[in-house]
């Protein structure tokens, strides 16, 4: 492991000799001192992801100090590496760098096409089928290949099948979780809805179903956003027919080519609506114009009795949290928790979905940080030319 210079103050030591009793007399203590002048979370990630061994020395550690007790990582950047090797790494936003020496098992030519709870979803196919493959490659846990969905591929060209699939989100972690959890996706040519439960065989397809744009899990149900900006609740852990809700009133935005939109929990507990909006390079819309983002608006819902949203108010400012949307399940941190982190922001990844992707490739021509105060846009990673997407993640840490 390299190490690395951090401006945060240093904390206060464990005593060697709190090992040495009980269980800990078997263990040697040189490594977990070395554990204990590890300043950042993110280090102990990373010397856990060494080998199980590490791992379990790592568990042991984080257990019985309780040093990382509720402390929460800011979320990353999961970057394609080109170099001889063709590997994923991750950029670190609070610090500005790449950690070249995590060696990520995702695979650099497929498109991320979901980010939640440190695993990443890509597809593959079967028999002109999409399926969706889950990996953690922070545990290193084997990968979880889903039966394939329902809608049938019309091209033979690998963009396509992995077009074929928008958002895939997870309710728990399957590690922590093997029993108890459930996956979404929007999927098909129109991004319709499907779940499937742990251990179940095939997906379940609601009805009636819609087209959306973005899909969450809020308050144990899945909110989903669909094209005109209604959002449709589902209870996938009922026993019974799981039906879609309408939570707001019917079409509540017009329709945009140049606008897409996302849902996000804030830290609060509210739930956001995101717009974000588009200009086309030559001022016109064609399907192989590239689109850059212009700005956001945030809308958060108003309940009414009965838990409908009775209408949206826009906010103007969110204060101290920051908002990372794209690809992933969408995340709000409070900016003031990690160095360099900008408050009243909302970091974005290039995550434009075309039913053209040979057109549009998955290269990533719209990054950047957007202010809500001043409506400024500035960059956070620079992607080089001819690279694949980048897409948020937060590294599994509840104590390792």
């Amino acid at each position: 492991m390299s190490s690395f210079k951090s401006n945060k103050k240093p904390c206060r030591r464990t005593p060697a000799d709190s090992f040495s009793c009980g269980g800990w007399t078997s263990l040697p203590v040189l490594v977990f001192l070395i554990l204990d002048k590890l300043l950042e979370p993110i280090d102990h990630v990373r010397f856990a992801a060494v080998c199980k061994h590490c791992r379990s020395m790592s568990e042991l550690y984080n257990h019985a100090t309780q040093r990382w007790r509720n402390k929460q990582l800011p979320p990353m950047l999961l970057i394609p590496k080109q170099d001889d090797n063709y590997r994923r790494v991750v950029y670190s936003i609070s610090e500005g760098r790449i950690y070249n020496n995590i060696r990520l098992q995702v695979p650099f030519s497929r498109r991320c096409c979901g980010s939640s709870h440190g695993w990443f979803a890509t597809v593959d196919v079967e028999q002109r089928h999409p399926v969706v493959v889950l990996r953690n490659p922070f545990t290193k846990a084997k990968p979880i290949f889903l039966p394939p969905l329902r809608t049938i591929i019309s091209h033979d060209d690998p963009p396509y099948h992995e077009h074929y699939v928008r958002k895939v989100i997870l309710s728990a972690d399957p590690t922590m979780n093997p029993e108890n959890y459930v996956v979404v996706a929007l999927y098909g040519r129109f991004f319709m809805l499907a779940f499937i439960k742990a251990g179940q065989n095939n997906w379940t397809y609601p009805i009636p179903n819609g087209i959306f744009d973005d899909v969450i899990f809020y308050k144990s149900k899945v909110y989903a956003l669909e094209t005109y900006g209604e959002i449709e609740s589902l209870d996938v852990f009922s026993s019974d027919s799981p039906r879609l809700k309408l939570r707001t009133p019917y079409k509540p935005f017009p329709s945009c080519k140049f606008l897409h939109a996302y849902l996000v929990e804030s830290t609060k507990g509210d739930l956001l609506h995101i717009l974000r909006f588009y200009a086309s390079s030559d001022g016109r819309f064609r399907y192989d114009t590239r689109r850059q983002t212009t700005h956001f608006i945030v809308y958060k819902g108003v309940y009414e009795d009965g838990g409908c949203i009775g209408h949206k108010v826009e906010v103007k400012s969110i204060g101290d949290e920051a908002l990372f949307v794209g690809g992933n399940h969408s995340i709000s941190v409070l900016a003031s928790k990690f160095p360099e982190c900008k408050p009243n922001s909302i970091y974005y990844t290039d995550d434009y979905f075309s039913n053209w992707p040979t057109l549009h490739s998955d290269e990533p021509f719209d990054m950047g940080i957007f202010n809500l105060e001043d409506g400024t846009i500035t960059q956070h990673y620079s992607p080089h030319s001819y690279s694949r997407r980048a897409i948020w993640v937060v590294p599994p840490f509840n104590g390792l």
